[in-house]
């Protein structure tokens, strides 16, 4: 039997140890809330989800589930991420990382690749950063055509026309100096700009705008030339270059003939600029005969990058093919002929300038009285033109035509004369 004296001494040691245990519960600062704590603060016990405020981090995290702090676990420290992050700020394709796209690079084809798989909103609009072109429309292809057209980055929207309209003058240069022209280029750099050039044995070309205002006069240094009768804007190392054929042969008879060129410069319609010197660097070849043959023709296959040069030879006489290589800077090269045309024909006179499509494989053939375009089947390549039947389409009638080329988009041409104030006759899609 307990006596009083242990009964009393029992139910001390009782309250004292419940005292205790309230003491440290009161400690904890435990409560009924579901595990957590007033003021924010996170909680450490069973069943705590940790406050919103712990993740601090101003990046969005790429689908990664939010700690939930399940049963008994304790949450990561503050700003701790959930999972592996993209090192980009640009916006993020769910869990998986943007790739790094390389900046632009001088080389116009470098978009090749990239263009065969055009933006469908799935990836970021950066994807087509690569491109050289400035002016290229967001989320459009490339080219119509680019499944068969050229390795070279063409302008966003290029295709070949179904058919053509009627001629009409853009313009007329009024600048007294450009009385002999003999070549007209499209700009692929600059907006609204075409590259004109006399016929002359100085190496030397203006910009001009489509209504015929000078734009700026280049000087192209370290590079000589005899007769410049023609000019192409096409891909080179460095972007896109000037080439200036220096291919007459009916003044002085040679047996060596020569292309320059020189990087395509920055210019402004909005702006005329003044007289600009840029290096050039030259490129001299030979026929397969080491003849002397005439020659007022050349275009840039921008697939390739390979020159053609067509022969000038009497009214009525078909004119021959040539190509080689760009290899400029090193040994005489020898051409390599690849076709005779059909044209001239016999009611045609001499043939004059030529000018490849920039995204078909397509080419246009002037002569002094006629205008030829010849186009190869789809999906082949540019020199099957050569044996396609041509087509004569639309020109302006012009005193001594001796310039065609291309617009950049392909969507049509330009056309120029010899003599004073030249027109700039121009024909579109129709």
């Amino acid at each position: 039997m307990e006596t009083h004296s242990s009964l009393v001494l029992r139910r001390n040691v009782t309250a004292h140890f419940t005292a205790l245990l309230f003491g440290a519960i009161a400690a904890c600062g435990g409560d009924d809330n579901g595990g957590t704590t007033g003021g924010g603060m996170p909680d450490t016990g069973a069943g705590g989800t940790r406050d919103a405020s712990i993740e601090t981090s101003t990046e969005r995290p790429d689908g990664a589930t939010a700690d939930t702090g399940g049963a008994g676990a304790s949450d990561a420290p503050p700003n701790t991420p959930d999972a592996p992050r993209d090192t980009m700020a640009a916006d993020r394709d769910g869990a998986t990382p943007d790739a790094i796209i390389p900046p632009p690079t001088n080389d116009a084809r470098s978009d090749a690749i990239a263009d065969a798989n055009p933006e469908t909103g799935t990836g970021d609009a950066s994807n087509d950063m690569a491109r050289s072109d400035s002016n290229a429309d967001a989320g459009t292809v490339d080219v119509a055509t680019d499944a068969t057209g050229p390795s070279n980055d063409a302008p966003a929207g290029c295709s070949l026309c179904a058919s053509y309209g009627p001629a009409e003058q853009a313009g007329r240069i009024t600048t007294s100096t450009l009385n002999a022209l003999s070549g007209i280029g499209s700009s692929r750099r600059n907006a609204g700009v075409i590259y004109v050039h006399n016929d002359r044995n100085v190496a030397q070309f203006f910009a001009v705008s489509e209504a015929g205002a000078l734009l700026g006069t280049f000087n192209v240094t370290g590079a000589t030339v005899e007769d410049i009768e023609d000019v192409a804007v096409a891909h080179c190392p460095a972007g896109n270059c000037v080439y200036l054929a220096d291919i007459g042969g009916n003044i002085n008879p040679r047996t060596q003939f020569a292309v320059v060129r020189t990087a395509e410069p920055e210019v402004r319609v909005d702006m005329p600029g003044g007289t600009m010197s840029l290096a050039g660097e030259r490129l001299v070849f030979a026929y397969p005969d080491g003849a002397n043959h005439n020659a007022e023709s050349m275009f840039v296959d921008p697939n390739s990058d390979t020159i053609y040069v067509i022969t000038k030879l009497a009214a009525g006489m078909p004119s021959a093919v040539y190509r080689f290589a760009a290899t400029f800077g090193g040994a005489t090269l020898t051409a390599q002929k690849v076709a005779d045309l059909t044209v001239p024909k016999s009611t045609d006179r001499e043939a004059s300038s030529a000018s490849v499509h920039p995204c078909a494989p397509a080419f246009l053939l002037r002569t002094y009285n006629t205008l030829y375009e010849f186009r190869a089947p789809p999906g082949s390549a540019l020199e099957a033109a050569f044996a396609a039947t041509p087509t004569v389409v639309p020109v302006a009638t012009e005193t001594q035509s001796e310039g065609v080329t291309y617009r950049a988009d392909g969507r049509g041409y330009f056309t120029t004369t010899e003599g004073s104030q030249p027109p700039i006759n121009r024909v579109g899609c129709q």
